[in-house]
């Protein structure tokens, strides 16, 4: 089955002129399609999900649609443009669904392209390191009341810091590859830091702060940037969409866009968090957020940073010890190194949180 025939499933309307295969993404095959209707070039997201990561490929697009519909009727209310500011899912001819399904039992679905924008890897400009944190905000901000409950769960314990620290656990006592006895010192670090990190999934058990809808992959490659005026618009990438702590969210987009150095870079003397970085960020997600928030989230919304930063330093660990079998490497040794940076990053965070709260409180009062 080509493209062209997992086109003809949507109702997109025009005629299909071609696609070229887009590099971006880990984890899906993703292709820009273009079509022409009344005179005009039409271009079109066509994904086929993995469903090696993503087992029920239905009750993932049951959660986007129903998110990108409350988030649209939302901007709407507020003017925003909603070909610009939030997903647009197309349905199927037959069948009115989300998702077509292929003759070999693959899933695909087709977004609208956001007209006239671009995505960035990497980002050191601090404005649009603030823009990157208005487009996270925002789309927290308009999830604000829908129930995160009802949503399906497509990672189950994803961002459950204690069974991370069960599972590493799991992992020394097992020493399936004989490496436990040379990590001692980094794992003593990772457990000295095990009942701070904790502290988030405890709140979300006792019902102290609210579960949110959360994104769950905050980098800032999964926003879309206006390439004349800069501006951020929609967040992208919504698979790992589904109920959290709003402080998972802004501590793994800090994680990930503040450290000073690249994430499974062995120059780990050199790692730590760059407060520039972090304001900048810090400014644009609360500032479209602050209203929404609990006091008790805005008092551990910079935990995030911490508990983001241990667990990720955690999974790495515990894949090096179980031989390596999770994540891709790239050398021997290669996930030792991510966890030595992630733990690195982790105690300067620690070092920092009251400069953070500083920063954070200012934001929050203005």
């Amino acid at each position: 089955m080509t493209i062209f025939d997992v086109c003809a499933s949507f109702d997109v309307g025009g005629k299909y002129v071609g696609c070229r295969e887009l590099s971006t993404g880990n984890i899906n095959s993703t292709y820009q399609v273009e079509y022409l209707r009344d005179g005009e070039k039409k271009f079109y997201i066509v994904q086929r999900i993995n469903t090696h990561v993503f087992h029920k490929p239905i009750e993932l697009m049951d959660n986007i649609v129903r998110v990108t519909k409350y988030v649209h009727d939302k901007i709407k209310d507020d003017g925003f443009s909603t070909k610009k500011f939030v997903l647009h899912v197309f349905k199927t001819k037959e069948g009115d669904k989300p998702y077509f399904v292929d003759d070999e039992g693959g899933y695909w679905r087709c977004y609208r392209y956001i007209p006239n924008s671009e995505t960035f890897d990497s980002c050191d400009d601090l404005e649009k390191i603030k823009r990157v944190g208005q487009a996270f905000g925002r789309f927290e901000k308009y999830l604000d009341g829908f129930d995160a409950a009802s949503l399906h769960i497509p990672l189950p314990d994803f961002h459950n810091t204690p069974k991370r620290f069960d599972a590493l656990q799991v992992a020394i006592n097992a020493d399936v590859c004989g490496r436990a006895s040379k990590l001692k010192p980094e794992l003593d670090r990772l457990f000295a830091l095990k009942e701070e990190a904790c502290l988030l999934q405890k709140h979300l058990d006792n019902g102290d702060i609210p579960l949110r809808v959360t994104h769950n992959d905050t980098k800032c490659n999964n926003v879309a940037f206006d390439k004349n005026t800069g501006e951020a618009l929609a967040v992208l990438d919504l698979d790992t969409v589904m109920p959290g702590a709003v402080a998972y969210d802004f501590g793994d987009a800090i994680r990930f866009i503040a450290n000073t150095r690249e994430e499974d870079d062995p120059d780990v003397d050199n790692v730590g968090l760059d407060l520039n970085k972090y304001e900048a960020f810090t400014a644009g997600f609360i500032g479209e957020m602050k209203n929404s928030l609990t006091d008790l989230e805005k008092e551990t919304i910079n935990l995030g940073v911490l508990t983001m930063t241990v667990e990720l330093a955690v999974r790495f660990m515990t894949d090096y010890l179980n031989g390596d079998i999770y994540f891709k490497t790239r050398y021997p040794g290669h996930n030792f190194v991510r966890a030595r940076n992630q733990l690195a990053l982790a105690e300067d965070v620690y070092k920092k949180r009251n400069e953070m709260q500083n920063i954070l409180d200012k934001y929050v009062k203005e």
